[in-house]
């Protein structure tokens, strides 16, 4: 079954990801899926130790989101602040 494209799936915005406390400046599509997102941070701040799974990603008030929604289903404004983090009991 083919996935309709939504309008806003190539739109970008910058989305600033915090790991382990760590700001890191991204661009990333509207149409990508968070759990994409997550992987591809992990990988570009070294953070590859730990499967996916054994990470949480929160909003600014820290509402944890799910990584199988896609960005925009958030409404998130340009420069958002997300926070990926090892859920607790996680080594890191």
């Amino acid at each position: 079954m083919e996935q309709k494209h939504h309008k806003d799936n190539d739109k970008k915005i910058i989305v600033i990801m915090v790991v382990n406390g760590t700001p890191i400046e991204c661009d990333f599509a509207l149409g990508r899926k968070l759990r994409s997102i997550v992987v591809e941070t992990l990988g570009k701040t070294d953070n590859t130790g730990q499967q996916i799974e054994n990470w949480d990603l929160r909003d600014e008030v820290g509402s944890l989101l799910d990584l199988d929604k896609h960005l925009r289903e958030y409404n998130f404004q340009d420069k958002v602040k997300l926070f990926l983090n090892p859920k607790a009991g996680i080594g890191g």
